[in-house]
């Protein structure tokens, strides 16, 4: 067999088409015991982004208002921002498998894959609370207009990302006795990235004093009006900042795994499972970053053969249609400035590897899990109910050893390396309970865990050094991230039931509880640090203990089956879930903060029609709230809810060639998130619709 897929894909956005191809060849030899299997596939697309943008966020402040003390919330980071970028993926898939008996089963494979983009970024941003007057405040006492007395940046970023991901194993199954059989496998995998950016930053000369009139309450993004500096001129600006950054990291990941079943011919026991699993992971991150600040800025004037004019997408009301950014492929790294020694022969430039922040952002990362399970799978009949299901309990153990450079406050790092382990103990029970015309009844409990990302286990301190300094004063704060290497894993006890009714012609109607009682969980939080000198909000992973989670969800599947002869390919399959949430954590204005990532109400409905060679199906997605983080201001960091709706049609030509069409987000929906409260914009990203036709074939 041959089967093949190529399709063009078109995001309206960006108005680009870009194409993708997926082959697969497969064959069987040797009287069927011997078999290949190969794939190739490769996919372009072009896309784009356009929208409000934040990282520093909200911050309190107090003032007087009629004799009381207020405190009050501030949009301090305003970033009117476009994005195009171009990605490029492309697979290899490989597999060999020889069954030579029912006793004895073979096999390998392997995978390699490899994704390169190219970003420009360029945005416009402020800060709103800098120099504010007319300031206009909701209920909740978050601003909401003003003027800002405040340096307006022209910040480019070129991004450039490169990964390679490889990855094989072997397995094999076999009888090692009549009633024992055993399913053994070893895989080693790696993977390599790099990410390559390069960001200018222009902001107004000394003595050139933008105002900005705002309200962020108006449209989608706010409204803007800029006045006292033309953006469009390089006589009113100044380079103050070059970032040639380079992050690398690369993971090595070696496991094996052997689980026997014991087939007993018991009564009540049906069978024994049991084994153990070993896994190793090994990564590392060595970047090489160059923040290189000219003293008092560089003339944009001087500047001119790097430089170009960027003609905005208009998104955001009120702001230049166009302004002065780095011209693309002028340069590709600081030493391309030869002909500016501030920057060229900057000490950042000419030694990357011994920067401060290369140093602290170095870091190597070691885990092993080990985790031996047993496991007894049972069935027995009560009267005339079945029951059926099994229980076991699965030990794990991880070892931990991260290695990496702590900064101080005064900028200096040093390599520390921290070690820890934690063994856990994981029983599970689950039973069937089938109470006969198509009534069935599911319960679990169980005791889970899950360990922290390694990525968040570096215990160094990351800075990007993006403050922003006017005349020597601070007025924008600068962003970083930190590992946590002692964060406990997320730990939980949970119990679920459901109920379910199948009926008619494939329908089922079902109803399940749950409740999960969490005694660790990690979020993300930002804190205000200050290193040598310099203010930072710094993201950073942290533990939260004792939180709630209960709800329940309903399915229903429903073939049109009962309905006229017209209506019978019709179907509909929904689902809706309530999730009641809560934690200890409570934010500024004491409010108590649900779990991270779960919105209370979920929304999903299909409609499809089913007929001979053609299918339609129609799918409406929504979802309710839900918090993303913790803010700088302590206040929680919301995606706010967010509806998504898409279609599908296939039409077989014959059988072997189908056409295929397909559309997500038609309702061109746009990511929005706030902190706290509504009214508190922080982000709202669009990213267009998305359509794709395709073709395929089998030979």
């Amino acid at each position: 067999q041959v089967p093949g897929r190529p399709a063009a894909p078109h995001d309206p956005l960006p108005g680009k088409t870009g194409s993708e191809l997926f082959g697969m060849w497969s064959g069987k030899f040797n009287n069927n015991t011997l078999g290949f299997l190969l794939s190739v596939s490769a996919d372009t697309r072009k896309l784009a982004q356009e929208g409000l943008d934040t990282f520093s966020g909200y911050r309190a402040y107090t003032q007087t208002v009629g004799g009381s003390t207020v405190t009050r919330f501030g949009n301090q980071d305003v970033r009117a921002q476009d994005i195009a970028e171009k990605r490029e993926k492309r697979g290899l898939s490989a597999a060999v498998q020889w069954r030579p008996s029912n006793r004895l089963e073979i096999s390998a494979d392997t995978f390699l894959s490899k994704l390169e983009s190219d970003r420009d970024r360029y945005w416009l941003s402020f800060n709103p609370t800098d120099g504010l007057s007319n300031a206009r405040y909701s209920s909740n006492n978050i601003l909401l207009s003003g003027r800002a007395t405040t340096a307006v940046l022209s910040n480019t970023e070129f991004a450039a990302v490169d990964s390679d991901v490889k990855s094989s194993a072997v397995r094999a199954k076999f009888a090692v006795t009549d009633s024992l059989r055993a399913n053994v496998e070893a895989s080693y995998g790696t993977s390599e990235a790099s990410f390559h950016q390069l960001y200018f930053r222009l902001q107004p000369l000394a003595g050139v004093q933008p105002v900005v009139d705002f309200d962020l309450s108006k449209g989608r993004f706010g409204e803007y009006a800029i006045s006292g500096i033309d953006l469009a001129n390089p006589a009113t600006l100044r380079h103050t900042i070059l970032f040639d950054n380079l992050y690398r990291a690369e993971t090595d990941s070696k496991a094996l795994r052997a689980d026997f079943t014991h087939t007993t011919g018991w009564d009540v026991v049906d069978s024994i499972e049991f084994g153990a699993r070993y896994n190793e992971l090994d990564s590392l991150q060595n970047p090489l970053r160059a923040d290189i600040r000219p003293t008092g800025g560089i003339p944009a004037a001087q500047m001119s053969a790097f430089l170009g004019q960027y003609a905005s997408s208009g998104a955001l009301g009120g702001l230049p249609a166009n302004y002065t950014v780095a011209a693309k492929g002028t340069f590709g790294g600081c030493a391309d400035f030869a002909s500016i020694p501030a920057i060229a022969r900057d000490p950042q430039c000419i030694d990357p590897a011994g920067t401060v922040n290369s140093r602290a952002g170095t870091f190597n990362i070691r885990e092993t899990f080990t985790h031996p399970y047993a496991k007894l799978n049972y069935h027995a009949e009560v009267g005339s109910i079945n029951v059926s299901g099994n229980a076991g309990v699965r030990l794990v153990k991880r070892k931990l050893e991260s290695t990496g450079n702590i900064m101080n406050g005064g900028g200096a790092s040093r390599p520390t390396t921290f070690v820890r382990e934690d063994p856990e103990a994981l029983p599970s029970a689950v039973a069937r309970v089938d109470l006969g015309d198509g009534n069935l009844v599911r319960l679990g409990a169980a005791r889970v865990a899950a360990f922290p990302n390694t990525a968040d286990l570096n215990n160094g301190v990351t800075l990007s050094n993006n403050a922003v300094f006017v005349n020597g004063v601070q007025t924008g704060v600068g962003s970083g991230s930190g590992g946590s290497p002692n964060l406990d894993p997320f730990k939980a006890n949970q119990v679920d039931v459901s109920f379910e009714k199948y009926f008619g012609k494939q329908a089922l109607a079902s109803l399940g509880l749950f409740n999960k009682n969490i005694s660790s969980f990690i979020v993300q939080q930002q804190s205000a640090e200050s290193y040598n000198g310099v203010n930072y909000f710094i993201n950073r992973k942290v533990n939260g203990q004792g939180a709630k989670v209960k709800g329940a969800e309903l399915l229903v599947q429903l073939p049109f089956y009962f309905a006229p002869e017209m209506l019978r390919d019709f179907g509909v399959m929904a689902t809706y879930s309530y999730i009641d949430s809560s934690t200890p954590i409570r934010d500024a204005e004491n409010r108590v903060l649900p779990f991270p990532g779960l919105s209370k109400n979920n929304v999903n409905l299909v409609l499809y029609y089913e007929s001979g060679p053609l299918s339609i199906r129609t799918a409406y997605n929504w979802r309710d709230e839900y918090l993303v983080s913790l803010s700088a201001a302590n206040t929680g960091i919301y995606s706010g809810s967010f509806t998504d709706v898409g279609a599908t049609v296939r039409y077989d030509i014959n059988k072997s060639v189908s056409l295929n069409l397909e559309a997500n987000n038609l309702l061109n929906s746009r990511q929005r998130t706030y902190d706290g409260v509504v009214e508190a914009l922080r982000t709202n990203a669009q990213y267009g619709r998305i359509f794709k036709a395709s073709v395929s074939m089998k030979f």
